[in-house]
């Protein structure tokens, strides 16, 4: 396939550099048989035409009829111009046939003779035609014709001397080299797109097109570059796809083997012990329920295209999810309190921007301490929404801030509480964050507890 491309390439170029050769032949041509001499009032083929006209009438007087004829035969010189050289019968030197308007162009010559003892009679012209009578020095009268015939391809072709065809075919032997490197020079950085593609399509997820070394311009420089952020974008996603299904699958265990006790005690136990199985049954169905849709929701968030159409008014936002978080926390006396809100709105996705302010919100209400306050401030710090949020829990060890945004990722001090969850929350919310092109980042508050930060930029809309 690519080696037709390359051919195809170079045909497409030698055909082009050939059509410019003709074309400039064309051009030559015409300016020969056009273009006037500066102060003469002839053209350049008239011109040339003359200057045959008197070498012939030069031979014809000098060397007589016979060397005439022998000189016609052999003259290779006169280039497309064609000379007929004509007796007083009217007969052709050489016996050549001849267009009637070479014929006709004679006998107008014929008629115009020398005048007194001149050797030259008037030049007669016609269309790319030039013709005289000559008078010998034995007072015979003889009329030289010289003629551009035939079409502009004859025109171009016809009686050119060896040195001419030499220049052609070096010029094409040259036009031929040329396209060949510009047809390598175009194949080569496809060919390697290609041998790319083919690999990445074989499973190779690190086949990369690199930089190109040769055959760089800018159009293949850039669908190199679109590649490779493809390809790169694709690995991340079949990645985080295996990763993800690892990781459910690895969470689920837990879930399906308590439900597994729970169910083996209720087939033995008392009435007391069925109740309680079951409702050990259904705690475990609801965290498996709220794990595989949150998984739903980070897969659709590291996947889908978001839309971010909606004008989000953060502070009205904010005060919706903290009323719901406020209410859940009730019942252990934990409250989530507005210590500052700055009236913000930025474009973008309302529902993923919700989901991302309430995982942090509950995630903080749920490692708080009983009977304390989540506490909450929406600021603007230059160009930028800065939510902070902060609780009053055991913190998180300084090694593992980082760590807490990954998927499935819980502290040890989480894995030991019933408010452990299910270790996506803070991965929902950093990527809802990023796809905003916003930053979220933890760290251990003065006094204990954790605080999270985030920032939005609130962008051409933002107010």
């Amino acid at each position: 396939m690519m080696q037709r491309l390359f051919w195809r390439i170079f045909a497409t170029f030698w055909a082009a550099t050939v059509f410019l050769l003709l074309a400039f032949g064309w051009i030559a041509t015409s300016n020969f048989e056009t273009e006037q001499i500066p102060g003469l009032g002839i053209t350049r083929l008239q011109a040339a035409m003359d200057d045959l006209l008197a070498r012939t009438g030069r031979e014809l007087r000098h060397d007589g009829e016979t060397a005439t004829r022998q000189w016609l035969r052999a003259a290779s010189g006169f280039g497309p111009i064609s000379v007929y050289l004509f007796d007083p019968a009217g007969h052709e030197l050489l016996g050549r046939s001849t267009s009637a308007t070479v014929s006709d162009a004679a006998t107008t010559a014929f008629g115009l003779l020398p005048t007194g003892d001149g050797p030259y009679g008037i030049v007669v012209d016609g269309e790319r035609l030039r013709a005289r009578s000559i008078r010998t020095r034995e007072g015979d009268i003889h009329v030289a014709v010289a003629a551009l015939e035939g079409s502009f391809l004859s025109r171009l072709m016809s009686r050119r001397p060896s040195w001419f065809w030499q220049n052609i075919a070096v010029a094409m032997a040259v036009s031929a080299l040329v396209s060949l490197l510009l047809a390598w020079y175009v194949a080569a950085p496809l060919q390697r797109i290609r041998a790319s593609t083919r690999r990445f399509a074989g499973g190779d997820l690190d086949a990369r097109v690199g930089p190109l070394r040769f055959g760089r311009t800018t159009e293949t420089s850039a669908l190199a570059s679109e590649f490779d952020a493809m390809a790169e974008r694709i690995k991340a996603l079949v990645e985080s796809h295996r990763r993800l299904v690892r990781d459910v699958s690895h969470e689920l265990r837990s879930p399906l083997a308590r439900q597994r006790v729970a169910l083996e005690l209720a087939r033995g136990g008392d009435a007391a012990q069925v109740n309680a199985s079951l409702d050990r049954i259904e705690c475990e169905s609801d965290r498996l329920e709220t794990m595989l849709a949150q998984a739903l929701e980070l897969s659709r968030l590291e996947t889908a295209n978001v839309e971010m159409h909606d004008h989000v008014a953060l502070d009205a936002l904010l005060e919706d999810v903290i009323t719901n978080a406020d209410y859940e926390g009730a019942p252990r006396g934990r409250k989530v309190a507005l210590l500052e809100r700055a009236q913000l709105t930025l474009t973008g996705s309302h529902q993923t921007l919700y989901s991302a302010f309430e995982n942090v919100i509950r995630n903080a209400l749920a490692y708080t301490a009983d009977g304390s306050a989540v506490g909450v401030r929406l600021q603007r710090v230059g160009a930028n929404a800065v939510l902070r949020v902060r609780d009053h829990g055991p913190g998180v060890p300084a090694a593992e801030l980082d760590r807490i945004f990954e998927p499935f990722y819980r502290t040890d001090t989480a894995r030991h509480r019933s408010s452990g969850g299910t270790g996506l929350g803070l991965a929902i919310a950093r990527r809802a964050i990023e796809r905003h092109g916003g930053t979220i980042a933890a760290c251990n508050a003065d006094g204990g507890g954790l605080e999270i930060v985030i920032e939005l930029p609130l962008g051409q809309h933002g107010s």
